[in-house]
């Protein structure tokens, strides 16, 4: 079944409108996913996230097979059932976890071998073993539409010798984790996705060399992991136009952790960028930082009167402002509520800000993506 399709190719960039089918239904890239990482993404329910015109969300391996449990949420009929959210959702798959637990200085709390990974819960200390086979078979319990391959993220400060070690164990483990997959959606005749993930740290010629490896493998997607990306920007953009060429046409591309704001969503966009996902814009309103800005369509750039078009609610110049967030916004609190109003409720600690705050960096972050999809559109 052929699950990807390219719909429009743009004239001036190397973006491009697609649609990709799963089992909750279709996806119309470019897409920004926001992370419910534990089953939820914090002050906001389901009818936010879909109000804030979100089409899939994102949910973690790890932290979910830690607490409650995948097999809980599976006698809970998965994890769409278990959050009321009706559409697709793709799960990480543990690798960057188990990456960014061994970058935790003096705690040995990772031990990586060919078979998998042994980590100690960050909850009670327990002892747990992650291989290919067991995180696939985890995120089928979960029931996600997308699954992420088990793979090993490399450092960037790593030489080209120890990356290359590790894109070599990550390509060998994503042979293994696509024979578990299909053994799986067999065994439940179901149709979940899989996406690899190319590792090689800032090394073009290893990203290469994954990406070919990749090309004629049973996979759905194609992920570009790794420090490098959403992490530096400037690295990020470099990677995308080396390895451009390089990329199936066939197969959505997905930049994992990026976009940390809405200009880095557009940048990877236009450079072909089908998926990406982030904490940020969640986590930012929540430190009361919020988006502004409008997308100028010949420059390809968010432009505002503010610093990193971001609004610091806290200052005391927003104190009397009866403004929206942002004017040309039209999410559900810039709708309904002014720049002091938020302010005071930032300033109280009160736990309505965190909902209203986030609704508009999320909500902001799908608006400028839809603007450019409807520039490429209409080219």
């Amino acid at each position: 079944m052929d699950n990807f399709k390219v719909l429009k190719k743009s004239k001036k960039t190397r973006g491009r409108i697609s649609q990709l089918r799963t089992e909750h239904g279709l996806i119309e890239t470019p897409v920004f996913m926001p992370p419910a990482t534990k089953g939820y993404l914090k002050g906001l329910d389901t009818l936010d996230i879909e109000n804030a015109k979100s089409q899939i969300i994102l949910v973690n391996t790890y932290h979910l097979y830690l607490k409650p449990g995948d097999l809980y949420i599976k006698k809970h009929m998965g994890i769409h059932k278990f959050m009321n959210w009706n559409k697709p959702i793709l799960s990480d798959s543990g690798g960057f976890q188990v990456w960014s637990l061994n970058q935790r200085k003096g705690k040995k709390l990772v031990k990586i071998s060919e078979e998998g990974v042994e980590f100690s819960s960050f909850i009670d200390g327990s002892k747990h073993f992650f291989t290919p086979e067991k995180s696939v078979k985890i995120q089928h319990n979960l029931g996600v539409d997308i699954l992420m391959a088990f793979d090993q993220c490399a450092s960037d400060e790593l030489n080209i010798s120890d990356s290359e070690k590790i894109l070599n164990k990550t390509n060998r483990w994503l042979l293994r984790n696509i024979s578990e997959h299909e053994k799986l959606n067999k065994k439940n005749t179901t149709n979940k996705l899989l996406f690899g993930i190319a590792q090689g740290g800032r090394h073009i010629l290893l990203r290469e060399k994954a990406i070919n490896f990749m090309k004629d493998l049973n996979i759905d997607g194609l992920a570009l992991g790794g420090e490098t990306i959403g992490y530096n920007m400037k690295e990020t953009k470099l990677l995308l136009d080396k390895v451009y060429h390089t990329l199936p046409s066939n197969k959505p591309i997905y930049t994992m952790g990026l976009g940390g704001n809405p200009q880095d969503m557009v940048d990877v966009i236009i450079l072909g960028v089908d998926m990406m996902d982030c904490v940020n814009p969640a986590r930012l309103a929540r430190h009361g930082e919020l988006f502004v800005g409008k997308l100028d369509l010949k420059s390809f750039k968010i432009k505002s009167n503010v610093k990193d078009n971001i609004l610091r609610i806290s200052q005391s110049k927003f104190k009397n402002d009866k403004n929206p967030i942002d004017k040309d916004c039209d999410c559900f609190t810039c709708r309904n509520y002014s720049r002091a109003y938020l302010r005071y409720l930032y300033l109280m600690n009160e736990t309505l800000y965190l909902r209203l705050a986030t609704i508009h960096n999320v909500h902001f972050s799908n608006m400028i993506i839809n603007k450019l999809k409807d520039f490429i559109k209409n080219e």
